[in-house]
């Protein structure tokens, strides 16, 4: 219990990818109905989590994961940032394809990219993953990361977990997108970790980030940047660009330096910069 707990980041994230890995081939191997996959493996990413954190630390680890959930009083001009950030990169891309190739987006294609989000089960799933994956990754993964790396190093440690959740999805071609490059999806979700931690380092807000990733997952429906809608360079291109973006968020508003071991917390009462600037 005590090596548990000593490395309990590490342990949890191996874990969950072990975990993921054995209940994905026992669906795809009809061991288990098909039926659990779609809000099975996120009940599992929660159970892991919770299950470990209440047998280290109890209910008191249990409340300091959820609590950044609560803290959802911001300025508006922050939930317009959350809001904004994918839909702006998204249209960036394809603007950009646009240009190079002559094929603009229309809106027909839009319009069927809501029409596709707004089915029932397709938006429930949607809210109960970004719902926990907002918990597991940022508010446990890589808050706990950031106690001994820095915030950048700590969201690419979760990025590549996290790619590392959705290989065997991957090797099996099940339950995800089709035809989605491994090194592309690792950029893509070594991007989507950075914006979560950097959006949570400069707001401390749980809830915040659980909008803006309620938004990366219905965008990405909604816009043809996936390889089935989009094609693979489509897909790549967004990947790369969501990933140099965050990059130079980081930058730019920090924290920095992005290396270093050593955490450099704001002062008490002190405004991060970022918060300045959209505030």
């Amino acid at each position: 219990m005590n090596t548990i707990r000593r490395y309990e980041v590490w342990f949890f994230l191996s874990l969950l990818v072990v975990a993921n890995a054995v209940f994905v081939t026992l669906v795809v191997s009809e061991v288990l109905p098909q039926s659990v996959y779609g809000l099975g493996r996120f009940a599992l990413l929660g159970a892991v989590l919770f299950g470990l954190i209440f047998l280290v630390r109890g209910w008191a680890g249990v409340k300091d994961v959820l609590r950044p959930m609560l803290e959802w009083k911001r300025s508006p001009w922050l939930y317009l940032f959350a809001f904004g950030w994918t839909l702006g990169v998204c249209v960036l891309v394809l603007l950009g394809k646009g240009f190079v190739t002559g094929d603009f987006l229309s809106a027909s294609e839009v319009a069927a990219g809501f029409k596709k989000v707004a089915h029932p089960q397709l938006l429930m799933t949607l809210l109960v993953s970004s719902f926990i994956g907002e918990i597991v990754w940022v508010s446990y993964a890589v808050r706990k990361l950031s106690e001994q790396f820095s915030v950048y190093v700590s969201a690419l440690i979760v990025g590549v977990a996290w790619t590392l959740w959705w290989l065997p999805m991957s090797i099996y071609n099940f339950g995800i997108i089709p035809e989605l490059p491994l090194f592309a999806l690792l950029f893509n979700q070594m991007g989507v970790a950075a914006m979560c931690a950097f959006v949570y380092h400069h707001t401390r807000s749980g809830f915040l980030v659980l909008v803006m990733q309620i938004v990366f997952n219905a965008t990405i429906l909604v816009f043809p940047v996936t390889p089935t809608e989009g094609g693979v360079a489509t897909y790549w291109a967004f990947a790369l660009t969501y990933f140099t973006a965050a990059t130079a968020l980081f930058l730019v508003f920090g924290p920095r330096p992005l290396g270093s071991r050593r955490i450099r917390e704001e002062k008490p009462g002190r405004v991060s910069k970022f918060r300045r600037e959209v505030a």
